[in-house]
C-alpha cells in the first residue's frame, strides 16, 4: 500500500536508523536461526569454512589425512556453500511471516518562469517553489490459505537435503582420501617389491654369469637372465612412476598442490584380519536409517510435496493489511498529516492458465523425486551388499596371499641354491622368482583392496565421516 508521511527530517532520522540496524546486524547474521537447523543435519560433520588447517611437516597418518581433506578439498566447502545458500532461502521463505516497511522522500525545488493554473486560467509565474513528499508504509500479509506456509516447509526440506547432501559429500570425500592414502601405500609397496625383484635379478644374472665364466653354465643361460634383470630394472621404473602420480593424487585430495611432497606413516595391516560379523539385513536396515543421499532424497521428495501445497495455495485470496503515516506539503495550501489503515483481498479470478500449469508442473516433480527417492533406497541396498561381498572377499585374499607369498619365497630361495649347487637350472630360477615377485605384488593389491573395502563399507552404511568407522567396518559391525 502507497502513503506519504513527515518531511526531509524525518525521513533522515528513519533511513538512519534503518542504516545502523543493517550495519548492527552485519552481512553473515542470522537473525532467524536458519544456519542451527544446517548445524544440527550435518551429522557432526565441521564446516570447513569456519576452519584453517595447515599442512603438517610430520608424517601423515590415515587420520591426519582425512581430516585435512574434510577441511581443504573444494568439494567440501562447496557442498557447504549450497547447504548455506539453502539456509538464507529459508530465511527468505520465513520472512513472508514478518511485515514489509519501507520509507521514500523528496523535496522539489522549481525556479524560474512557467505557467501555472489560476482562477482566470493559466498565468505566468517567477517565483521559487518548493514542496516536501516523504512516505511510511507498512504491509503484512495475514492469510494467504496455506501458500506461505507451504514454500517454509519446501525451503525447510530443502535444506535438510542440502544438510544430509553436505554430509554425503564429506563422506565422498572421506573415501577418496582413504583410496588416495592408501594408493600411495600401495605404490610405495610396490615399488619396494620391485626393487627387490630388481635386486635377486641381478644376482640371478651375476651368478649365472660366474658360472658361465667357470664353464659349468651356458652363454644361453646368461641372455635369459640378463633378460629378466632388464625386465626387472622396467618394472622398477614403471613403479616409481606410478607412485609419482599416486603421491599427486593424494595432494590435490587433501587441498594441496600437486607437486607437494608427503610423507605418510601407515598402520601395516594385522596379522589376523577379523571376520565379517553382522548380518547382510541387519546393516542394510542400518544404512536406510543413516544413508545422508538417502536422507537427501527424501527431504527433497517431501519439498516437493510441499511446492505441491503451495502451487494449489496461489489459485486461493491473500488478505493484507496496510497501514500509512502520511505528510505532504505544498505551497499555497495547508499541510497534510493523517494516518491510514486498510485491509485488502486479492482474488485471482484468471490467471491465463498460469496457476494451473504450476500445479501440473509441481505433481510432476513430485513423482519425479517419488521416485528417485525409491531409486536411491534401493542403491543403498546395493551398495551395502556389494561393500560387504568385496570386504569378505578382500579378507580370504589377505590370507590366500600371505600363504602364498611364504611358499613364493621359499620356492626361490630353493631355486637359486639348487642352481648354484649345479642341479637346478636357469629356468627354475627364473620362473621361481617371477612368482616370487608377483605373489608379492598380489600381496600389496590385496593389501590396498582390504584398507579401501573397508572404508567402502562404511560409506554404504553412512557412517564414513571419519577415518574411525574403518576398524568397526572390517568387522561389519
Amino acid at each position: 500500500m502507497t502513503a506519504r508521511t513527515g518531511p526531509g527530517p524525518l525521513c533522515a532520522a528513519l533511513a538512519g536508523s534503518l542504516l545502523a540496524a543493517a550495519a548492527t546486524a552485519g552481512p553473515f547474521a542470522d537473525p532467524l536461526g536458519t544456519r542451527r537447523l544446517l548445524d544440527s543435519g550435518a551429522a557432526g560433520i565441521a564446516d570447513p569454512g569456519e576452519r584453517h588447517c595447515e599442512l603438517p611437516a610430520h608424517a601423515l597418518a590415515l587420520g591426519e589425512a582425512v581430516e585435512l581433506a574434510l577441511c581443504r578439498n573444494p568439494a567440501t566447502r562447496a557442498a557447504w556453500a549450497a547447504a548455506h545458500q539453502q539456509a538464507a532461502e529459508l530465511g527468505v521463505a520465513e520472512a513472508s511471516y514478518l511485515p514489509s516497511i519501507s520509507a521514500t522522500g523528496s523535496e522539489n525545488w522549481v525556479r524560474g518562469p512557467r505557467y501555472v493554473a489560476g482562477s482566470s486560467g493559466f498565468m505566468l509565474d517567477a517565483e521559487s517553489l518548493r514542496t516536501a513528499d516523504a512516505a511510511l508504509n507498512l504491509s503484512l500479509t495475514l492469510f494467504d490459505f496455506g501458500a506461505r506456509h507451504a514454500r517454509v516447509t519446501s525451503a525447510r526440506h530443502l535444506l535438510e537435503a542440502a544438510a544430509a547432501g553436505a554430509n554425503s559429500a564429506s563422506q565422498q570425500v572421506v573415501l577418496g582420501a582413504v583410496e588416495a592414502y592408501y594408493g600411495v601405500v600401495a605404490a610405495q609397496g610396490a615399488l619396494e617389491a620391485a626393487s627387490k625383484a630388481e635386486a635377486a635379478a641381478a644376482h640371478s644374472r651375476d651368478v649365472a654369469r660366474g658360472r658361465r665364466d667357470a664353464g659349468v653354465a651356458t652363454r644361453a643361460d646368461l641372455l635369459q637372465a640378463e633378460t629378466a634383470y632388464d625386465q626387472a630394472v622396467l618394472n622398477r621404473v614403471q613403479s616409481a612412476g606410478m607412485l609419482k602420480g599416486a603421491q599427486g593424487t593424494l595432494a590435490v585430495t587433501i587441498g594441496a598442490p600437486a607437486d607437494r611432497e608427503l610423507a605418510l606413516s601407515a598402520e601395516p595391516v594385522p596379522a589376523e584380519v577379523p571376520a565379517l560379523s553382522a548380518r547382510v539385513a541387519d546393516l542394510m536396515a542400518e544404512a536406510a536409517r543413516q544413508r545422508p543421499d538417502l536422507a537427501a532424497a527424501e527431504a527433497a521428495r517431501a519439498a516437493a510435496d510441499a511446492d505441491l501445497s503451495a502451487a494449489r495455495a496461489s489459485t486461493r485470496p491473500v488478505i493484507t493489511l496496510g497501514a500509512a503515516r502520511n505528510f505532504v506539503q505544498s505551497p499555497g495550501a495547508a499541510n497534510q498529516n493523517y494516518n491510514t489503515l486498510a485491509l485488502s483481498v486479492s482474488i485471482p479470478i484468471f490467471t491465463g492458465l498460469d496457476a494451473t500449469y504450476r500445479v501440473r508442473a509441481a505433481e510432476a516433480a513430485l513423482a519425479e523425486r517419488s521416485a528417485t527417492a525409491e531409486q536411491v533406497r534401493l542403491q543403498v541396498s546395493l551398495d551395502v551388499w556389494n561393500a560387504y561381498a568385496a570386504l569378505d572377499s578382500a579378507g580370504q585374499q589377505l590370507r590366500a596371499t600371505s600363504a602364498l607369498l611364504a611358499s613364493a619365497r621359499e620356492n626361490e630361495e630353493v631355486a637359486l641354491g639348487r642352481y648354484q649347487a649345479g642341479v637346478g637350472t636357469i629356468v627354475d630360477v627364473l620362473t621361481a622368482q617371477s612368482a616370487a615377485a608377483a605373489a608379492r605384488q598380489q600381496r600389496i593389491a590385496a593389501e590396498q583392496a582390504w584398507q579401501v573395502a573397508r572404508a567402502q563399507l562404511a560409506l554404504s552404511l553412512g557412517r564414513l565421516t571419519s577415518a574411525e568407522p574403518l576398524n568397526a567396518a572390517a568387522e561389519g559391525r
